[in-house]
């Protein structure tokens, strides 16, 4: 009597993979992946070192490299049967696949909500974990939901994003790209010409915008190194002029979620929930 080990289809970036059996000893590189991972309930044998993802358990597994530089030789240490790399780490792919089955994972700009959703359930009919991802989209659906409500009367949003004394503006071409598509946000786009997902800007740049409502991420802080002190930054005479600054909507998220996780469904969570503090009643925040 043979028997047929079951295969399942997932889209990765560089097209639809079969994957044969369910996986038992997993690796994953990108932060957006260990979250999501870890919201399922998949235990990896190995992640990178320095993810700075507060609310993951990083003993669980051990370190093989960066989020940049895999570690080959501790890869083949611990035997993988799958591993995922993606982003950062997307250079990776030819190296570590001749080690393990290995798939990128990385994100296609455009919804990255959407697009994280896509990726947390294809994980879940692979690892057996449907009924968790169904448990998760609902809750995260629901917040959207109630953040898009609170979004649509909020006029014109630039979010800044500040690493040590430089200045960059994250528009709808960029990760938060889902603040638009999925919650009605009106972002200040770019209009300065930049190549890449940076766009730097200048404190005259911002009053010159002046939105209504300012949201500010600490990038540095939200990736474990010293803090940028951006509420002291922002605090001087032509941040003050704006009408963000007169109507006291200046916000700071943490930024962890959407600068760091990107497309992990626990980072959109914790997003989603200061955003619908913030909306509802900043002072609360």
């Amino acid at each position: 009597m043979s028997f047929s080990v079951k295969a399942t289809d997932i889209e990765t970036y560089r097209g639809v993979v079969d994957v044969a059996g369910t996986p038992q000893r997993i690796i994953a590189f990108p932060a957006g992946v260990v979250d999501t991972l870890d919201a399922l309930g998949v235990k990896l044998v190995g992640m990178p070192a320095g993810i700075h993802l507060n609310y993951i358990d990083q003993n669980q597994a051990s370190e093989v490299g960066t989020l940049f530089t895999a570690d080959l030789e501790a890869i083949h240490r611990l035997q993988p049967d799958f591993v995922v790399v993606g982003t950062r780490s997307a250079k990776q792919f030819e190296s570590v696949s001749e080690i393990a089955p290995t798939v990128d994972l990385s994100l296609a700009r455009g919804n990255t909500y959407q697009a994280a959703i896509q990726r947390m359930n294809d994980l879940a009919r692979l690892f057996d974990k449907v009924e968790q991802a169904k448990s998760i989209e609902h809750e995260l659906t629901q917040l959207r939901d109630q953040v898009a409500a609170s979004v649509s009367k909020t006029g014109s949003v630039m979010v800044v994003m500040v690493i040590g004394r430089s200045l960059n503006m994250l528009t709808a071409k960029t990760r938060i790209d889902w603040f638009q598509s999925e919650l009605g946000m009106t972002l200040v786009g770019d209009d300065s010409k930049q190549l890449g997902e940076l766009a730097p800007i200048s404190f005259e740049y911002i009053l010159a915008q002046n939105p209504d409502w300012l949201i500010v991420m600490d990038r540095d802080a939200a990736v474990g190194k010293p803090s940028s002190n951006v509420q002291q930054q922002m605090n001087n005479p032509l941040v003050n002029a704006t009408a963000a600054a007169r109507k006291g909507q200046i916000v700071y998220l943490d930024g962890v979620g959407t600068l760091n996780a990107v497309g992990g469904v626990q980072g959109l969570k914790n997003t989603l929930q200061q955003l619908e503090q913030v909306f509802n009643d900043p002072s609360r925040f």
